[in-house]
């Protein structure tokens, strides 16, 4: 884990804790948000405002869609709301640190989020500071 990696992680770690009231419990890059961390819709709705207030750092809606999909055309990546096979290959490459068989054979794009790990989150994070400012994913 590189520096800027540590240092997002631990900021990460701190926002994970007091969006979950946890104290002192640890927190690893690969535990999943939704599965081993109990998070729900909210839950991860607060995160997300912390995150923006705490780093500065705005993650929109749609942000994870987007960087699966790539430049592949939205019609192969999702068809009538759930990721074609070509999608949801795309989505596990992105996701990677996410155990396969978390992955079911149908994945709604509403959903994507709940395939994130807490490592997944700081790459995404990292991914987005080094982006010039307004340059940052537009909303969905």
């Amino acid at each position: 884990m590189t520096a800027t990696a540590s240092a997002t992680f631990d900021a990460l770690a701190g926002l994970i804790r007091e969006t979950l009231s946890l104290g002192d419990v640890e927190i690893r890059a690969d535990q999943l948000l939704f599965h081993d961390l109990d998070f729900t819709s909210l839950d991860l709705l607060d995160l997300l405002f912390r995150i923006e207030e705490t780093l500065g750092v705005q993650v929109a809606e749609g942000t994870i869609y987007r960087l699966a999909r790539g430049e592949l055309p939205d019609e192969q990546f999702a068809e009538k709301g759930y990721l074609t096979a070509e999608g949801r290959a795309r989505l596990m490459a992105l996701l990677d640190d996410t155990p396969a068989n978390f992955f079911p054979e149908r994945i709604h794009v509403q959903t994507l989020p709940r395939y994130c790990t807490v490592g997944a989150l700081v790459r995404l994070l990292d991914h987005l500071r080094g982006q010039a400012p307004g340059q940052q994913e537009p909303p969905a």
